[in-house]
């Protein structure tokens, strides 16, 4: 036992020995902490979770759907889709009646369904004036719902849309005051004078949702005062007559002696021979 060699080897185990257990034992505190690491994170991510699901149900305003109040309430139209708006393309317009009651001019517009699709109108139409020159005036429009006439019946103007098919028609009805003593140029506003006005040639008439107006011809001329002109809606047909005497109508001349249509009879020229003067040789 007293052999210094064997002491030393057994030294030498004894400290190999305790070098294995340190190292066992920082390996398996290595171990244990990480184990506590990833439980701890884990287990404040369940804590946070939990703390926002006490939130939400015990503060927020809305109770929690459960079961059949999970379901989502839809509300669709039963309304079937009606035919698409007209468009100007579509439509032929003119001045079905009109009235010069004095100061005022009133006139039943009717537009005709020219295409072979169906179309709609709806509402009221847009109005504007033009100039000889092509140039826009200024034309204040303001809608008035009792401004129509009648249908045939008595009846009163459909709330709904107008719908057309090919060769359909609708009307409205404007009126404009016609006293002028003072015609703007245009692009001149109006000063508030009395008895200011434009001279239009064409009235311009957009229906609703359409993107280019069209332009009526009127029936004597377009000068209206500065006011602008007052609009009913959309009526089915082309309208009643308006009160009042109807517009004369320009007479056809029709000549008392209407040409022969007979070709002229062709007499043959017979020369005529004349004899020399006396004395002559």
């Amino acid at each position: 036992m007293n052999d210094p060699l064997k002491i030393q080897d057994r030294v030498r185990r004894q400290v190999r020995r305790r070098r294995r257990w340190r190292r066992a034992r920082i390996a398996l505190l290595s171990v244990t902490a990480t184990v506590a690491v990833i439980a701890a994170a884990f287990g404040i991510d369940r804590g946070a979770v939990a703390a926002h699901k006490f939130y939400v149900e015990h503060h927020h305003a809305a109770p929690r759907a459960t079961g059949a109040n999970n379901r989502v309430t839809t509300t669709t139209s039963t309304t079937a889709p009606g035919p698409p708006h007209c468009d100007s393309p579509q439509l032929g317009a003119t001045v079905s009646d009109w009235r010069d009651m004095g100061n005022t001019v009133e006139e039943i517009v009717t537009l005709t369904n020219i295409s072979p699709t169906l179309c709609s109108l709806t509402g009221f139409p847009t109005l504007g004036a033009t100039a000889q020159s092509g140039t826009p005036l200024p034309a204040p429009t303001d809608n008035v719902a009792t401004l129509d006439a009648p249908v045939a019946g008595g009846t009163t103007v459909p709330p709904g849309p107008v719908v057309l098919v090919h060769g359909a028609r609708a009307s409205f009805t404007l009126s404009f005051g016609n006293i002028c003593d003072h015609v703007l140029p245009s692009g001149t506003p109006a000063t508030g004078a009395p008895n200011e006005c434009y001279a239009g040639t064409w009235l311009e008439v957009t229906p609703p949702m359409a993107s280019t107006p069209l332009l009526v011809t009127q029936p004597l001329r377009l000068t209206y005062a500065t006011a602008g002109f007052q609009v009913g809606p959309f009526q089915m047909g082309s309208g009643s007559p308006l009160p009042g005497q109807p517009p004369p109508t320009i007479p056809r001349t029709v000549p008392t002696n209407p040409p022969s249509t007979t070709p002229p009879t062709t007499v043959p020229t017979v020369p005529v021979t004349t004899p020399p003067p006396a004395g002559s040789p």
